[in-house]
């Protein structure tokens, strides 16, 4: 392959890639806003989606059945967290979340281990042509269908937090939650909307990479702390948790093309880590200027 080709292949890769982190920030977003709570389950979100469409797949039903099942089985299963474990807790902290929510991703992967077994799992791909040939390059049809996605998720969400009464009760929760409660909005039921919208797009996502990078009961992990990465440094809107994940994603794909595969999961984490510490430095002089 030529430099060219080699550019063009590697920025295929991220975009591709940036693509399901993108959606998986919005997924940790979505939560966070409205409850508050640090759902570290959205990484199994991502994994449910690809294996229960596996699941049902398998059984024999055709892919598009398979994909709507798996999609509403995880966004039961969001429910039944949010329901179950989430709300009954009397005196909540945002540890507290924490740690309930990583118990509740172990289970959930205990189950999916013990029932489907350690194996990687595969879907067919979507849309079954011919990969396109760009100047070298190659551009399978399953990446184009997971860039499609996030321009659907987002121009989708965009609409309705921004154009439906509903949306817009939503965006005035997560500015405020006491004052929407003093005009009449529930801010419980919208929590319970929004684990499920999360189980949704992070199902979404899991069953649309499937195809290209398989799926397995391990795959959570990765997946819910690159989506967190991407909404902190997005600064946990729509729009910033999109250009985070498509930039994660490029980065990505460049430093293991060039550089060395061993370095991309490392990125990720070095970015936040750094990110983290910066915004702490930056807030400790804000208030050292308003506080002398």
């Amino acid at each position: 392959m030529t430099l060219l080709s080699q550019i063009i292949q590697y920025a295929i890769s991220g975009i591709t890639s940036g693509s399901i982190y993108a959606i998986v920030g919005i997924c940790w977003s979505t939560v966070f806003l409205i409850s508050g709570v640090m759902n570290f389950a959205t990484g199994e979100f991502v994994m449910l989606g690809g294996m229960l469409t596996w699941v049902f797949f398998d059984a024999g039903l055709a892919l598009p059945y398979a994909v709507i099942l798996a999609i509403t089985c995880t966004v039961l299963i969001a429910i039944l967290l949010e329901r179950i474990v989430i709300r009954p807790v009397r005196y909540p902290t945002e540890m507290t979340y924490m740690l309930i929510t990583i118990a509740s991703a172990s289970v959930i992967k205990g189950i999916i281990l013990i029932t489907c077994g350690s194996e990687t799992r595969t879907v067919k791909p979507f849309i079954e042509i011919e990969p396109i040939n760009i100047l070298g390059a190659t551009l399978i049809p399953q990446a184009i269908v997971v860039t499609g996605v996030l321009v659907i998720v987002t121009l989708g969400l965009l609409w309705f937090f921004n154009y439906t009464l509903f949306g817009k009760a939503l965006r005035a929760s997560s500015i405020n939650q006491i004052a929407a409660s003093l005009i009449g909005v529930d801010v419980s039921k919208f929590r319970l909307f929004c684990f499920g919208l999360a189980g949704a797009l992070g199902a979404l996502a899991g069953i649309v990479i499937t195809p290209i990078a398989f799926t397995g009961y391990n795959i959570g992990l990765m997946a819910a702390l690159k989506g967190l990465v991407v909404a902190i440094v997005g600064g946990w809107s729509i729009g910033g948790t999109v250009l985070a994940g498509l930039a994660l994603g490029l980065v990505e794909g460049f430093v293991a093309g060039f550089i060395s595969t061993g370095w991309k999961d490392a990125l990720a984490l070095s970015i936040m880590v750094l990110f983290l510490i910066f915004q702490t430095i930056d807030f400790s002089r804000r208030r050292r200027k308003r506080f002398p």
